[in-house]
């Protein structure tokens, strides 16, 4: 395998969720830089369109060899094909389920040129450690890779809310970056849906859960609690917008009960904005149907419950609740009326 990675002009590695742990992460940077080949976690039912990875699709369509370590082949990658991956790059599949490396030889063919079980963890490490015994290659194609998935639009740096009480996701994850760079013990959760895609590809965390390849929506504040359980001093936020936070809003009463404390940033444009933005695309504006929420105050559903809750209608209040809702030492809501706007979709011309 790692001839043909040496033999490869533009080789890139996509790794499967299992390797977004801080242990598959740093298997990962260490098996990049032994390599000098792009590394990417893909744990997004989004995939390589993941505004996470920034215009790495671009990328993508330069590669002359994909390996996938713990990635199954998918939707989510296109089934590596045409205009997402050249026809005539090579796949290599490694994956602990044989089912899934099968699937990858019936679909791939030719040009799958290695498919085995192996445990993703152990393959990465196994790689790194042998690779660096090896010449690399030069650091040209690591070096554009990188680029175009750190990139973010330098317009986003001005974004402002074009309606007044309202913010742009943009102007909420500005504030609330900073915040979650102080501790690197820091656990950021995004649920589904397009404000939590904003902060999924705008907030950098060690410790991150999102959604996972499903796609399901709701499971944020669940997973708040089961990561105050896991780690009873971390820093913990949960960002997810007003529909998802009314699957399972009953749980602040659990974790005001249990005495499970962590900050849920709940962007709030009274609208199921995932569905109202397809149906924009697909049917126009003027045939929406049941895409309408009331702009409820979350945050006093908090407070009545024994928790921490906190109203936002601008950019300038939003530090200042941060601030309060982690020295509550409580379940917190902070409530931040936001504009109804698209997940973001990054593109690079090369």
């Amino acid at each position: 395998m790692l001839s043909a990675l040496q033999a490869a002009s533009r080789p890139v590695i996509l790794a499967g969720p299992r390797m977004s742990s801080r242990r598959g992460r740093t298997l990962l940077a260490e098996l990049e830089r032994a390599t000098r080949v792009p590394t990417v976690v893909l744990d997004s039912p989004r995939g390589v369109a993941d505004a996470t990875i920034g215009g790495f699709a671009e990328i993508m369509r330069q590669a002359d060899l994909v390996v996938l370590v713990g990635k199954a082949l998918d939707f989510t990658v296109r089934w590596l094909e045409p205009p997402l991956a050249a026809q005539s790059a090579g796949v290599i599949a490694l994956d602990p389920d044989g089912a899934l490396v099968a699937r990858a030889v019936r679909e791939k063919g030719e040009r799958l040129l290695i498919g085995a079980a192996a445990d993703s963890m152990l393959a990465a490490g196994t790689l790194a450690a042998r690779a660096g015994l090896r010449e690399s290659r030069p650091q040209g194609w690591l070096a554009e890779a990188r680029a175009a998935i750190e990139a973010r639009p330098h317009t986003w740096d001005r974004l402002l809310s074009t309606t007044t009480g309202r913010l742009h996701p943009v102007e909420v994850f500005r504030v609330l970056g900073p915040v979650i760079g102080r501790d690197p013990a820091t656990i950021l959760i995004c649920d589904g849906g397009e404000f939590a895609q904003w902060g999924q590809c705008l907030l950098q965390a060690p410790r991150r859960m999102i959604n996972s390849v499903t796609g399901a929506i709701g499971a944020g504040l669940p997973f708040a609690l089961a990561a105050r359980m896991h780690d009873a001093q971390a820093p913990i936020f949960a960002v997810m917008g007003d529909g998802t936070f009314g699957f399972h809003m009953a749980e602040i009463e659990t974790a005001v009960r249990r005495m499970l404390p962590f900050v849920a940033i709940v962007g709030n444009d009274a609208c199921w904005n995932a569905e109202s933005q397809l149906q924009r695309r697909h049917y126009g504006e003027n045939r929406m149907h049941g895409c309408e929420l009331l702009p409820a105050r979350y945050d006093a559903w908090a407070s009545a419950l024994g928790g921490h809750g906190e109203f936002v209608t601008t950019a300038r209040e939003l530090g200042g609740a941060i601030a309060r809702a982690l020295a509550s030492g409580r379940p917190a809501v902070i409530n931040v009326m936001t504009e109804s706007i698209a997940a973001p979709v990054l593109r690079r011309e090369l």
